[in-house]
């Protein structure tokens, strides 16, 4: 029973020839593009080999068909050989113009010339009078060869060029037709030969361009994930150096950039200055709005600060909480006093409402700044955002929404 279900299986299967082109057209125009160029140069290697191969064979036309060796001469040195020669030196001396044309007029050409190297044997095998014709027909045989597996046609090519040599074996048999032969009795097998080569080299050939094809789409879906995962690692690379909240970069991303900038002020005898931003009585707003709205709050606070920062090389960061920190290159202490003037009046102006005490009812900052020379000064970037941490705490003392310099950094700067 499961061997009648096997039968009545395989005769409901779709047996039509499978196809050998991707279904997605830009895919199958990158396989073209990305094997073009070792095609073409295996096309030249190959076809100089065959073409010695080919002109050797006038051995076998002086052995086995004596009657019409001066003609086999002709085609194959004077006809077949100058044009395989001109197609030959074109991508040799000019490869850029040959992968210029489309693929398959370049496999067309190879495949022509194929079949022109048939049809040599094949007007040889007319005109002979020689008893052993049948098996100089056997000559067919490495011609087929070459193009389905040496030269590796791409199979519907391959299929073209196999039909066309088996063509050309019928032709010969049909016009010498009552031509006497010692040996009749091998033209049958001969030919059987000749189809049953056919038949087993294209499946070959299938075999290998689908090999092929599938090496190539493996190839890009290898390289899609590993530019998939290059692009994963970049954005979780970017996301550990970004707050999450605020959207502005985080103190890890803050201290890679200080450490920078602190070499380079190091080598050029400038000073910068560290500022550090805190949102006055934020716990009394988080109290009275609720945590969601403090958040809210703390984004716009960060675009407010990051708007004010007009200077190209300054670098703000959440330093936690509901504080900030800021580091402004080239710096003395009017910009410095000038930034966080800028600082404070761009919270002020946003007008968040303050319900839980803020000066003057509106959300608002202080900043404490310090000013440090790498250069010349011995203590380290920490020491100097302590400094600014004490000037912001002198600020808030002195009514918030305010800002106050380190006193030891007017004297150094």
């Amino acid at each position: 029973m499961s061997l009648v279900m096997a039968v009545r299986d395989w005769v409901r299967r779709d047996h039509r020839q499978p196809v050998l082109r991707f279904d997605d057209a830009a895919q199958e125009q990158r396989f073209i593009d990305s094997t073009q160029d070792a095609r073409i140069r295996h096309f030249m290697v190959s076809g100089v080999v065959a073409l010695v191969i080919f002109n050797l064979f006038l051995l076998s036309d002086w052995l086995m068909a004596p009657d019409t060796f001066w003609l086999a001469a002709r085609l194959r040195l004077l006809v077949f050989t100058p044009v395989a020669l001109a197609v030959l030196y074109l991508p040799w001396r000019r490869i850029d113009l040959v992968k210029a044309v489309p693929a398959h007029v370049v496999e067309s050409v190879i495949v022509a010339s194929g079949v022109a190297a048939a049809a040599c044997l094949t007007v040889v095998l007319i005109a002979t009078d020689s008893p052993y014709a049948g098996m100089y027909r056997c000559g067919l045989l490495p011609i087929l060869v070459y193009g389905t597996l040496v030269q590796r046609f791409r199979f519907r090519f391959a299929l073209l060029f196999a039909a066309c040599v088996v063509a050309c074996h019928l032709a010969s048999l049909w016009l010498a037709m009552g031509q006497p032969s010692p040996y009749p009795e091998i033209e049958a097998p001969a030919f059987l030969v000749l189809v049953v080569v056919a038949g087993y080299t294209l499946i070959m050939n299938f075999r290998m361009e689908k090999e092929e094809r599938h090496r190539f789409q493996q190839k890009e879906r290898q390289a899609l994930l590993r530019s998939e995962l290059e692009a994963s690692q970049a954005q979780m690379a970017a996301l550990s150096r970004q707050d999450a909240l605020t959207g502005v970069p985080n103190r890890r991303r803050f201290d890679e950039v200080a450490q920078a900038q602190w070499r380079q002020h190091e080598r050029s005898g400038e000073c910068l200055a560290v500022l550090l931003v805190d949102v006055d009585h934020f716990k009394a707003y988080n109290d009275h709005h609720g945590h969601p709205a403090g958040d809210q709050c703390l984004k716009l606070v960060a675009q407010a600060l990051q708007t004010a920062l007009r200077e190209p090389d300054a670098a703000l960061a959440r330093w936690g909480g509901e504080e900030f920190i800021v580091l402004l290159p080239h710096a003395d202490v009017a910009l410095t006093e000038s930034m966080a003037a800028r600082l404070c009046a761009a919270v002020r102006m946003l007008g968040l409402r303050h319900g839980g005490g803020g000066v003057n009812g509106v959300v608002t900052i202080s900043v404490g700044a310090a000013l440090a020379c790498p250069a010349t000064d011995r203590k380290q970037l920490p020491a100097v955002a302590g400094q600014a941490d004490a000037a912001l705490y002198q600020a808030k003392r002195d009514g918030r929404d305010r800002h106050r310099m380190d006193a030891g950094s007017r004297e150094r700067c």
